[in-house]
């Protein structure tokens, strides 16, 4: 559906300015009648995911409307500009962990194409590392070489503080217990599997139980086989694999019911040549069943979480 789209948008593109210009030039499309604001946003929405895919950085559009009391007339004016490959990818910021463990979690690679999404995914799987503040695209600083097509990143990051506590409980009654736990990540040592920032130690407590120490390595992007473990003198060599095997399986179904979030689109609105005030939003759609997925994350966290440990 969506290549289809696609394919209507370029299709609907003004002839002459096809003919005469680039592929990274201006194009032009059109939209009118009464459903001209959505078909145009659909539009606008695929054609910068399609930008994105592709590296085009200065992908922008503005919108001209020339209706005045009858039916929308709108006009697209977009600027793709040229598609960039990556030249180098540095980390800033990061003192405690090895730059190999990060460039492990990254899904894009130098001499790729900028692929906006794969670069998202990437910083996701950083985030899932737990050992920097949420880090965006806004933490990203992009450096153009005069070649015009290669592009420099360099992604700031922001490393949290070495401990932490954490307390939960059930949330109806019955079903799972009270959990607390005091936890401290390691100082920085080694690499591979044996980069001490990427284990904590921590105390924990269930429910009324005699509390116990652990020393665990939460699922690290990259090196998922040899992470996601948990060694306690407290806990038998099954109730290890258990918990191994559960917290593998917790993060398989969060990454199958969490869908990918695209931000809107503001596009400045012309008319009578004049700029509007507003500009217009284009707001992705929700992806379908999006309610059952978000219901099915909430529903396998609660019921996991009682297991985890």
């Amino acid at each position: 559906m969506k290549f289809v789209l696609l394919v209507l948008c370029l299709a609907l593109i003004a002839p002459g300015t096809a003919a005469g210009q680039p592929a990274t030039g201006l194009r032009e499309v059109r939209f009118t009648g009464p459903s001209a604001v959505n078909e145009l946003c659909a539009c606008l929405l695929e054609l910068r995911n399609d930008a994105e895919t592709q590296g085009r950085l200065d992908f922008t559009a503005e919108v001209e409307s020339a209706s005045a009391d009858g039916p929308a007339d709108l006009t697209a004016r977009i600027w793709e500009g040229s598609a960039h490959a990556i030249g180098t990818i540095d980390f800033a910021g990061h003192s405690r962990i090895d730059d190999s463990t990060l460039r492990r979690a990254m899904t894009i690679y130098e001499r790729d194409l900028l692929d906006v999404r794969q670069l998202r995914r990437s910083l996701a799987r950083i985030n899932d590392i737990g050992v920097f503040e949420p880090v965006s695209l806004a933490d990203i600083s992009i450096a153009r070489r005069d070649d015009g097509v290669t592009a420099d990143l360099t992604i700031a990051l922001r490393e949290r503080k070495r401990r932490w506590w954490s307390v939960s409980g059930p949330m109806l009654p019955g079903i799972g217990m009270l959990q607390a736990s005091v936890s401290s990540r390691l100082p920085p040592w080694g690499r591979g599997v044996f980069e001490a920032t990427t284990y904590f130690v921590s105390l924990n407590m269930l429910g009324f139980a005699k509390p116990f120490l652990a020393l665990q390595r939460p699922v690290i992007p990259g090196q998922e086989l040899l992470s996601g473990f948990a060694v306690a003198p407290a806990l038998s060599p099954r109730e290890m694999l258990m918990h191994y095997g559960r917290t593998h399986l917790a993060r398989g179904i969060g990454t199958m019911f969490n869908g990918e979030w695209i931000d809107p689109l503001a596009v400045p609105v012309t008319s009578a040549g004049s700029l509007e005030a507003k500009p217009l939003m284009c707001v992705p759609p929700k992806p379908r069943l999006w309610w059952l997925r978000r219901g099915g994350a909430a529903v396998s966290n609660v019921a996991l979480a009682a297991l985890i440990f």
